[in-house]
């Protein structure tokens, strides 16, 4: 099969999956450039070839490149010649993202409060972002139900909450002392700022060892990676995550491409 053929096979693929326009150029421009370097040949050679191109690249970027190539193969029925171990060495991805058992570490840290324990737990659930934490209300919460309102896009999503989560939400409100309607309060009662929320984050962070920079964004960064893994495609991660396009969910699959 001829590069063209193999780039316009590889078009309707893309449109089969019902991508947005703007994901299906990025995917297709790498595809057509990778094809033109090397004369539509697929093989291990053409690949580390082309992957040279990008050695001053952050690492997210050269995964998510390879990502695309692999699609490429499997959907022109070639074998990906690569086994896991022989793939390019390449970079740890650039921006943090939480795996589970950093989770588990930052649960462990938040557990003297209430509310930290209740934050991290909620964020774990949902992927919401530091906006949309400071912005749920008491009226929100109907147990096992929670309703975000989405920091982008003016729209609300409405999740279900696991047991633990339930349970850390309910002791939270049992000892919370306020009458405001937001959900998450300081100790005086006042309602918890994007700031503050970023204050907590990184006492909580150092105090599990996490390196420098970490905020509330690498659990959501961590909730996409496992929802990723776990087979959930772009516009699944699109309406659980509250994003206005499925292009949005692509920047965050890189991380595991």
């Amino acid at each position: 099969m001829s590069g063209d053929e193999l780039y316009e096979q590889y078009e309707k693929y893309l449109r089969f999956l019902d991508l947005a326009s703007e994901t299906r150029y990025r995917y297709l421009r790498i595809v057509d450039d990778f094809l033109y370097e090397g004369d539509g040949v697929l093989s291990r050679d053409s690949v580390f070839k082309y992957i040279r191109k990008y050695e001053t690249k952050s690492g997210t970027y050269r995964r998510w490149i390879m990502y695309v190539l692999k699609s490429l193969f499997g959907n022109a029925k070639v074998e990906w010649p690569f086994a896991k171990r022989e793939l390019p060495k390449l970079s740890r991805p650039s921006q943090p993202y939480l795996r589970v058992s950093d989770v588990e570490k930052l649960l462990d840290v938040a557990k003297a409060s209430p509310l930290d324990y209740a934050l991290v737990r909620l964020d774990a659930a949902t992927g919401a972002l530091r906006e949309e934490l400071a912005n749920i209300l008491l009226e929100d919460y109907k147990r096992p139900f929670i309703r975000i309102h989405t920091a982008k896009g003016g729209e609300e999503r409405t999740r279900t909450l696991d047991l633990a989560t339930c349970n850390a939400l309910d002791r939270y409100i049992k000892q919370r002392r306020s009458k405001s309607k937001y959900m998450f309060v300081s100790s005086s009662g006042v309602p918890l700022s994007t700031q503050t929320l970023s204050i907590r984050f990184r006492k909580m962070a150092q105090k599990a060892g996490f390196k420098s920079g970490t905020g509330w964004h690498a659990v959501r960064r961590g909730v996409v990676t496992w929802l990723f893994k776990g087979g959930m495609r772009e516009r699944e991660l699109q309406e659980a995550l509250g994003w206005k396009s499925p292009a949005m969910p692509a920047k965050y699959v890189q991380l595991v491409a």
